[in-house]
């Protein structure tokens, strides 16, 4: 309790701050050049999210000047408000999400500053059920339990909400468990089976987890265009084919939903600090690559995308106009995101 009302208090006087510095005109300064810690805000331990914040908090303390230091949380409805109040720089989270926190979309109940540092690899994601199940096919989700929203991660409600409509559904057809958390509690869920239906990404750690004492079984999409624009009415989603026994719970070829993760920093950071986030990311890629094989698709040539959907940092901009990356195309899309 003496925690909780010392961060409490911390926040209502940097809020504080910031409305007197407001109301007398004063500048609100980014932070500053020297800085020597860097946070980086994560879905908690047992996602992928997690490992790829934990890969990046080594790499940078190794290779930026700067000390970096993962806070896990239930996901971006958590680690979002900390960075308003400038206790956390960066954050990883798909880039769907991101985009509507940055135009304040639902289910986020304002913008929030944020810009794009690099474009990174994604996660398949997709409803999975006991091994044992009798359940084969996502359209017998019907009446099923499923984890219908979580507090932390509010724009995982959307992900599900596409995914139900993949096969007809909403979210009306199903009986709905409200959660805090994906990852957390999900081990107790599932071996007291107190759910149906799970959701969660391919390969996280909470899955290999449960597959190898238990057993999952991914159920893939329905890839009729039919099936699929119904889907993309709620969202963008994209879809890639994922291979056989490529991951623990996937036991036959099928096509699932795939997100594109953004590293994101504040809006007020520092321009050289994100100079350095990304010059260590691009010149010490490979370091990535060997924390976990997802990594690998995290490569300088994917860090600048016309597919933005965000706006890029100052800072970013500057080291990819250095290293020629930064184009006519690149420009537009700066313009076009933030809605020049």
């Amino acid at each position: 309790m003496g925690m909780t009302k010392t961060i409490l208090s911390a926040r209502w006087y940097k809020r504080l701050l910031a409305t007197l510095a407001a109301l007398l005109g004063l500048a609100v300064l980014p932070a500053s050049a020297g800085q020597k810690d860097i946070v980086i805000g994560a879905h908690e331990a047992g996602s992928r999210h997690y490992v790829y914040g934990a890969a990046f908090t080594d790499l940078l303390t190794k290779y930026s000047g700067m000390t970096g230091r993962l806070v896990g949380v239930s996901g971006s409805g958590v680690w979002l408000p900390m960075m308003d109040d400038n206790e956390i720089d960066l954050g990883i989270d798909s880039f769907f999400g991101l985009y509507m926190a940055y135009k304040g979309k639902k289910p986020f109940t304002k913008p929030y500053d944020i810009k794009l540092v690099l474009v990174g690899g994604g996660i398949n994601v997709g409803f999975y059920v006991r091994n044992s199940s009798p359940i084969t096919s996502r359209y017998q989700a019907r009446g099923k339990r499923m984890a219908s929203e979580y507090s932390g991660a509010p724009n995982v409600k959307i992900y599900g909400e596409a995914e139900l409509a993949n096969v007809g559904l909403t979210w009306k057809d199903i009986k709905g468990v409200p959660r805090t958390s994906i990852y957390r509690g999900m081990k107790d869920d599932f071996a007291e089976k107190r759910l149906d239906v799970f959701y969660a990404s391919v390969g996280s750690g909470v899955t290999r987890q449960l597959d190898s004492t238990i057993g999952i079984r991914f159920l893939g999409l329905d890839t009729t265009p039919k099936a699929l624009a119904r889907m993309r009415k709620v969202y963008p989603a994209m879809v890639t084919k994922v291979k056989k026994d490529s991951a623990p719970g996937i036991r036959s070829d099928m096509s699932l939903v795939y997100l594109p993760a953004y590293l994101v920093a504040r809006g007020n950071l520092a321009d050289d600090v994100v100079y350095k986030v990304i010059q260590a990311a691009w010149e010490q890629n490979a370091a990535l690559g060997k924390v976990d094989k997802k990594l690998k698709s995290w490569t300088p040539q994917g860090f600048v995308s016309p597919q933005a959907s965000i706006p890029y940092h100052p800072g970013a901009i500057k080291f990819y106009k250095e290293k020629g990356v930064w184009t006519a195309s690149m420009e537009a899309t700066q313009k076009r995101v933030k809605g020049n």
